[in-house]
C-alpha cells in the first residue's frame, strides 16, 4: 500500500498540532510535512515531520512556494490558518473586512487544492450562529459559513470539523478584539456584554469563555451524547480522527464528549443572510473554484 502523505498547513497553532495527534493512531506510516512561517534554519535536521518553511499566506506567490518545497504529491491536506476581523456583528461586517478575511481563510486553502490536488482536505470552523459568537465573530462567520458549504457539497473532498471553543492562541486574540469593542460600546450587543463582564469580577476572556459556553450548552443541548463540559484539545484530536475516516460526513460537529456529524447546513442564520453583499460572496465559492483568484 501507498505510504500517504499529509501536509499540515498552519501547523503550530493548536488545531494544526491536534492534526498531527491524530493523523499517527489512523495512519503509522503516514509522511507529514508542515509548513511553518519561520525561515530555515541552517541546522535544520529531517525526521518524522517534514518542514516547509517560511511560508506567509499574506504573499501572492506562496503556493507555489509551498508546492516547490514539498517531498512528495500531498495525498491529505489540513488547513488550520484562520484570520479576519472580528469585535463587532457578522450583520455589520463590511465587505473590506470580508474581503481581506476571505484573502486569508479561504481562497488560500481552494488555492492549494488546485495546486496540490488532494484526495481529502479537511478545515476547521465554529458554531458561528450562537448568540456569544454572533454578537462579535464579524467577517469571520462568512469564511466558515464559505468553508461549510464547500463541505457539504463535497463531503468526500473536503472535510470541516466544528469544534466548541477551546483554549488556544486564537481564542485570546479574538477576546482581546470582542473587549475592545465591548469597552467603547461600539456595537449592539456590547452594553449587555460589557454590565455580565463587570459584574463577573472575571478577567474578560474568562467572562467570554463562560458567556459563550453557556449558550453552547442551552442551544446545543439537542445534539450532546454527554453532559456538557467545556471542548478540550483531544476532543480535537478525536474529531479530526472521525473527519480522516472514509465515509465521513461533511461537518464534523465536537463539543467536550460529544461528537456528531452532519450532511447538510439548515437553517442559515437570519443575520448573515442581511449582509446580503457578504453573504452572496460566501455562497458563490464551489469546487471549480472559479472565483479564488
Amino acid at each position: 500500500m501507498k505510504q500517504k502523505h499529509y501536509l499540515v498547513v498552519g501547523a503550530s497553532s493548536v488545531a494544526g498540532q491536534k492534526a498531527i495527534e491524530a493523523i499517527r493512531p489512523k495512519d503509522p506510516d503516514a509522511r507529514i510535512t508542515v509548513t511553518t512561517s519561520k525561515p530555515k534554519p541552517a541546522d535544520a535536521e529531517s525526521g518524522q515531520v517534514a518542514s516547509v518553511y517560511g511560508i506567509d499566506l499574506a504573499k501572492p506567490d506562496t503556493i507555489h512556494s509551498i508546492k516547490a518545497q514539498l517531498p512528495a504529491a500531498v495525498d491529505v491536506l489540513v488547513f488550520c490558518p484562520a484570520f479576519g476581523m472580528v469585535g463587532y456583528p457578522a450583520e455589520l461586517a463590511p465587505m473590506s473586512d470580508v474581503e481581506a478575511c476571505f484573502n486569508f481563510s479561504v481562497r488560500p486553502v481552494l488555492a492549494l487544492i488546485d495546486e496540490l490536488n488532494p484526495q481529502l482536505t479537511i478545515g476547521f470552523s465554529s458554531f458561528y450562529w450562537l448568540r456569544s459568537l454572533e454578537v462579535a465573530y464579524g467577517s469571520m462567520a462568512f469564511a466558515k459559513y464559505a468553508l461549510e458549504k464547500l463541505a457539504v457539497e463535497n463531503p468526500n473532498h473536503i472535510r470541516i470539523v466544528r469544534a466548541g471553543l477551546f483554549p488556544s492562541k486564537s481564542l485570546r486574540a479574538i477576546c482581546l478584539l470582542i473587549q475592545r469593542g465591548v469597552q467603547k460600546e461600539s456595537f449592539p450587543g456590547a452594553t449587555e456584554l460589557k454590565a455580565g463582564w463587570k459584574a463577573s469580577g472575571l478577567a474578560f476572556a474568562d467572562y467570554f469563555t463562560q458567556f459563550a459556553q453557556g449558550y453552547e450548552k442551552a442551544d446545543l443541548s439537542q445534539h450532546l451524547t454527554a453532559p456538557y463540559r467545556g471542548t478540550e484539545d483531544k476532543d480535537l484530536v478525536a474529531a479530526i480522527g472521525a473527519a480522516l475516516e472514509p465515509n465521513a460526513k461533511g461537518i464534523i460537529n465536537v463539543v467536550g464528549d460529544s461528537l456528531w456529524q452532519e450532511s447538510s447546513l439548515d437553517n442559515v442564520p437570519d443575520f448573515m443572510v442581511r449582509n446580503k453583499e457578504a453573504f452572496a460572496l460566501a455562497e458563490s465559492f464551489d469546487i471549480r473554484h472559479a472565483n479564488i483568484a
